[in-house]
């Protein structure tokens, strides 16, 4: 803490020696011929760190600027005697001070040009987030910043920005979903899932991604798209590039990925309720249904599962389809809460 003693006047000769102002030059720079110098004596330079330590900050040779503090200071004593100062320390301590506040100074201009820029470097995005209700009624469709649509299957959340980067746009999904994305050469389409990435430039195409699902799935209907599995544990293959009417899938279990040159048949009834089962095994043909309506079906016989089945159904209702299933495999079916249990007849 600085004390102010009694306000006097102070003689001065208006000239600093050009050896003392040499010689203090040189230490503020550091010279090491100068540190022992006996013309420096302990004292003076023990005021000038206690002065800059004063002033807020530690003594550094390399951050004072010497020259200009000299200059300043010499034209501050060159005016009449008369003035009257304040006396901290020692008169001498008036010298250190000079020095102190232009470094100071000039590192605060350099630290507010410094923090401008950063604000305007790292102003935050908004984060957008939709997401579907586990049983929705109505289909959800929301647009991206750059025109893009998606179309949301139950229980399907999306993250997005309010406004995509100039060189990409990027899209967090769990869940299903069925992309329309625009083109736009210079800014790929990036769509991440907890164990893959999906990315294209324009295209159309279904993604099934479920947190607890056994496969990432992708069917491409128009354009082209690169399939990556995120995790490097595995050998093999990373990545897949699916043309327009293939399918692309990761085995989360195994870290395999695959591809067919056709799409599954129904990888868009959730949106369409249009299906197909051409034999079909009926465990298959239960877990279209229910990500199509919604539902819980269970077997109560296991061996139900392994029926095929054929047929094709286009915008009906649960109920006709699960009838139709029952009569024509001769089986009982009944609802306990929200769920479908399938069994056999027992005779």
């Amino acid at each position: 803490m600085i004390v102010f003693k009694e306000m006097k006047k102070i003689d001065f000769d208006n000239t600093i020696p050009p050896e003392k102002e040499n010689q203090w030059t040189a230490f503020l720079n550091g010279e090491p011929d100068i540190q022992d110098n006996p013309l420096l004596d302990s004292k003076e330079k023990a005021e000038f760190k206690a002065a800059w330590e004063t002033c807020g900050t530690g003594f550094s040779y390399t951050a004072a600027n010497p020259d200009k503090a000299w200059g300043d200071l010499q034209k501050k004593i060159s005016k009449p005697n008369n003035a009257l100062i304040y006396k901290t320390f020692s008169s001498r301590v008036f010298q250190y001070a000079a020095t102190i506040l232009i470094v100071l100074g000039i590192g605060f201009a350099a630290y507010q040009i410094i923090q401008t820029s950063s604000k305007q470097s790292t102003i935050p995005v908004q984060l957008m987030v939709a997401k579907t209700e586990a049983h929705p009624l109505n289909l959800s469709i929301i647009t991206l910043p750059d025109g893009s649509t998606v179309k949301m299957n139950a229980d399907t959340r999306i993250e997005y920005p309010e406004k995509f980067a100039a060189d990409l746009r990027k899209v967090k999904l769990s869940g299903e979903a069925f992309f329309e994305v625009k083109r736009d050469t210079a800014r790929p389409f990036i769509i991440e899932t907890a164990n893959a990435s999906v990315e294209v430039l324009g295209t159309s195409f279904n993604v099934s991604a479920y947190p607890h699902a056994e496969l990432v799935e992708v069917n491409v209907k128009t354009g082209k798209v690169k399939l990556t599995r995120i995790s490097t544990s595995i050998s093999g293959s990373k990545s897949a590039i699916l043309p327009a009417g293939q399918r692309g899938w990761i085995n989360l279990a195994a870290g395999e990925i695959g591809h067919a040159n056709a799409l599954s048949p129904n990888y868009c009834s959730w949106i369409t309720k249009e299906i197909i089962f051409q034999h079909t095994p009926l465990s298959e043909a239960f877990d279209v249904l229910e990500n199509t309506y919604h539902v819980k079906i269970s077997m109560k016989n296991p061996e139900i599962g392994a029926i095929p089945y054929t047929a094709n159904f286009a915008d009906s209702n649960l109920d006709n389809i699960i009838e139709v299933i029952a009569r024509t495999h001769h089986l009982k079916v009944k609802r306990v809460g929200g769920e479908i249990i399938f069994a056999r007849f027992v005779n």
